[in-house]
């Protein structure tokens, strides 16, 4: 692997970056997206597929201990992440769309929609 190819590597991922403020946890995920873009392509031969490794952003195969499987819950942690409105599991939502506890903030709000509906209709009838 010679100092060109390195630098042509580590170039693509930083240009595929730039205009965007690095943090410290930036930098880390440049470091794992270089490091995995410099392995990927150093498999390839051909200069098309190489230059296709290293245009493809960050991929969960990337990070240490994926491996592919879907990991399976014990019952009392999947018992916990559920939602009281739907009953469906909420372990896999991001946290901006959880609300009280662990609902999901969209089953609150029309939950709350519903409600305000509700008393309007009360309140028509009164």
């Amino acid at each position: 692997m010679d100092e060109h190819f390195v630098q042509g590597v580590v170039g693509g991922v930083l240009n595929r970056h730039k205009n965007r403020t690095l943090d410290k946890k930036k930098i880390a995920v440049l470091s794992v997206e270089i490091a995995a873009n410099i392995e990927r392509a150093t498999q390839f031969t051909n200069v098309k597929d190489m230059q296709k490794a290293i245009d493809n952003p960050l991929t969960i195969e990337m990070w240490k201990g994926y491996d592919g499987v879907e990991k399976s819950y014990d019952k009392e942690y999947l018992d916990y992440w559920t939602c009281d409105i739907c009953n469906e599991h909420t372990h896999e939502v991001d946290y901006d769309y959880l609300g009280n506890g662990t609902n999901h903030l969209g089953c609150e709000l029309q939950m709350e929609n519903s409600l305000s509906k509700e008393r309007e209709i009360e309140n028509e009838v009164k």
